[in-house]
């Protein structure tokens, strides 16, 4: 302890004293703010972490579909079949299943949803599959005719549409998180 002591008595206490101060200094000036950054940046990684993990939620969750897209069709399909218009509305994308049980809601409603339910099945049979260029989506392709001009309603508004041949298409996606096919369009 005594040699301790000794160092600080002469040119070599002097010394280490400027060397600890400026060693404070330093650490104060230089140090405490890159520390400060580190623990703020570790702290926002954290954050968008969290923010990540409840934005992914409801997709890992999300269980209702098939392994294949012809698969979540037919399980759409027979949730229609059977009136269950809620389980219906799971095989959606997660964004659109709230909007799907409100508009299958309404035609149950109003006594469509056999009609609706059948011009789905008549649909799957003339399906066309189209590449996408992505494959973690699919297409299929169907034609209509409507005989005559058809007065319908869409987002409150009337609209006519037109006597004609028509070409729409049915899109499914894979779900990243599960695995399973969803159907982002009718």
């Amino acid at each position: 302890m005594n040699k301790f002591l000794t160092i600080f008595k002469g040119w070599y206490g002097v010394l280490v004293l400027i060397l600890l101060a400026g060693g404070v200094l330093w650490f104060v000036n230089g140090g405490m703010p890159k520390i400060y950054s580190y623990i703020n940046n570790l702290r926002e990684n954290w954050e968008v972490r969290q923010l990540q993990a409840q934005w992914e939620k409801p997709y890992r969750d999300d269980t209702y579909g098939g392994k294949t897209p012809e698969e979540t069709y037919d399980m759409f399909l027979d949730a229609l079949r059977k009136g269950d218009t809620e389980l219906a509305s799971k095989y959606f994308v997660v964004d659109d299943q709230e909007k799907w049980a409100k508009t299958l809601s309404k035609f149950k409603e109003g006594k469509s949803l056999e009609a609706f339910t059948k011009e789905r099945e008549n649909i799957k049979n003339q399906w066309e599959k189209i590449e996408t260029g992505d494959s973690d989506t699919v297409g299929f392709r169907y034609s209509f005719i409507i005989q005559k001009n058809t007065l319908s309603e869409f987002n409150g508004q009337k609209i006519t549409i037109p006597a004609g041949n028509y070409t729409n298409e049915t899109t499914l996606e894979l779900n990243k998180y599960t695995k399973i096919w969803k159907i982002s369009s009718l």
